[in-house]
């Protein structure tokens, strides 16, 4: 795997980073499952492509595989080193190191290899967010709970159920306040809140509320067979 020496390019206001290391256990070659006849990384970079946002495209990754699929898909290869690609490494160090290779950009959007089902203008959105709004630091992907979380249920060591907030057992879910949780898609952001190293969750952060079906988190394989069916059907549509 040759990868290109970003630092030698001309400077860019917004670059992709797609995370895509291999040795995936749960669902092996996860990043290079079949989707339509293309391997759901190039899928990603298509994506990233069709938002018209980004002037770059990089894939961060220490797998050959991935990354010669990578470049014929048109994106740049950014070699993850050993201590950033164990199953354990959080993304934020990632996004950095690919960073250090591309010092000169403003806006940085972390984007999950298996985001297949994503829209590109969803990616639009958050830019002009970020544009918009000069203090703004991220805007991420987000999706509503399917069940309101306040009629969370527990279960004891014996199996039997009760209602974690019982002053919530007669009100209406339309009358419930709505409550979201991060898509697990992506995250755009501004060089200096990528550097900072805190969460986008504690900064001022906006969201971009995406469908269920644009939103798969794929950590299972009943989760792949399910992105699979549901990225058919769209393109049956």
């Amino acid at each position: 795997m040759n990868p290109i020496d970003l630092k030698s390019s001309k400077g860019s206001k917004a670059l992709a980073v797609i995370p895509a290391r291999g040795g995936s256990v749960r669902i092996p070659e996860k990043n290079l499952a079949d989707f339509g006849g293309k391997p759901a990384i190039a899928r990603v970079i298509q994506i990233a492509q069709d938002s018209g946002v980004f002037e770059r495209i990089a894939v961060s990754t220490d797998d050959p595989a991935i990354g010669a699929c990578a470049e014929v898909a048109g994106a740049e290869i950014i070699n993850r080193p050993p201590e950033l690609s164990d199953g354990c490494t959080p993304l934020q160090p990632v996004v950095v190191h690919s960073m250090e290779q591309v010092p000169e950009v403003e806006f940085v959007c972390l984007i999950l290899a298996t985001a297949v089902l994503l829209r590109p203008e969803r990616l639009s959105d958050a830019y002009s967010m970020l544009i918009r709004d000069p203090h703004l630091d991220y805007a991420i992907g987000i999706r509503r709970f399917d069940s309101p979380p306040q009629r969370a249920i527990l279960v004891d060591q014996n199996g039997f159920v009760s209602m974690q907030s019982p002053e919530f057992f007669n009100t209406r879910s339309q009358d419930l306040t709505p409550l979201y949780h991060d898509a697990g898609q992506f995250s755009f952001g501004r060089r200096e809140a990528w550097l900072s190293g805190t969460a986008s969750f504690m900064m001022r952060s906006q969201g971009v509320e995406l469908p269920r079906i644009e939103a798969v988190d794929i950590d299972e394989p009943e989760d792949l067979e399910f992105a699979k069916l549901l990225f058919e059907a769209t393109r049956k549509k």
